[in-house]
């Protein structure tokens, strides 16, 4: 009997060994040929409408891809700065357009420009006490006598979208990511973090611990 079910045993765990490498490469196959489609779909039916382009999974991304680089490469000559300048003043006209424009690409440059307009990075409680969220200092004002922190906490995996917060200086948690290390938090939903997050002196003097054992 103890034989028997030592070998059933044996079996699960190989079982389950090899169920824990098939998954991982099977879901990652799939989110590949996923993304592939996804951009096939948006970028071949217009391709095809000026030339005719075989339905090969990555087509689609490639595109993208090279035509992101072309962009790039046309932006950083004189005429290409000419180009979007006046593009630019075009999409200033346009009231609501604008907005979205202007604040999408502001946050682009912050989160991903080596002289990001990010000072730091922080925690904040976030939606509630003892939840901690991740949040980019980004100005400092005055409300009465009050000195605040106006914080960015961006939502992932899209961090160009997210809550601007004026919290008081001394309910920040100050930490040692840095804001590309964060970001890189956020794009990933948690996947990618660090396995250890420094916090200042200051900011565990000042702030609940209580919230941290949360």
């Amino acid at each position: 009997m103890k034989y028997q079910k030592s070998i059933w045993t044996k079996i699960r765990d190989i079982f389950l060994t090899g169920l824990f490498i098939f998954l991982p490469i099977v879901i990652t196959i799939w989110l590949v040929f996923w993304l592939l489609g996804l951009f096939n779909n948006l970028v071949i039916p217009l391709l095809n409408r000026f030339f005719p382009i075989p339905n090969i999974p990555g087509v689609g991304l490639l595109f993208v891809l090279i035509l992101i680089f072309i962009i790039g490469l046309f932006a950083q000559n004189y005429f290409g700065k000419k180009i979007f300048e006046i593009w630019d003043a075009i999409i200033d006209r346009i009231p609501l357009v604008r907005s979205v424009y202007h604040a999408t690409r502001q946050m682009m440059e912050n989160l991903f420009d080596s002289k990001s307009k990010f000072r730091k990075t922080v925690l904040v409680d976030f939606p509630r006490k003892g939840i901690l969220s991740i949040g980019f200092v980004a100005n400092e004002i005055k409300i009465e006598e009050d000195d605040y922190y106006v914080i960015y906490v961006p939502t992932a995996p899209n961090p160009t979208s997210g809550y601007t917060l004026f919290v008081k200086k001394n309910d920040v948690i100050h930490t040692d990511m840095s804001v590309e290390e964060a970001t890189r938090i956020i794009l990933s939903g948690g996947i990618v973090t660090k396995q250890f997050i420094k916090i200042s002196k200051d900011s565990l003097d000042n702030v609940d611990k209580n919230s941290l054992k949360s």
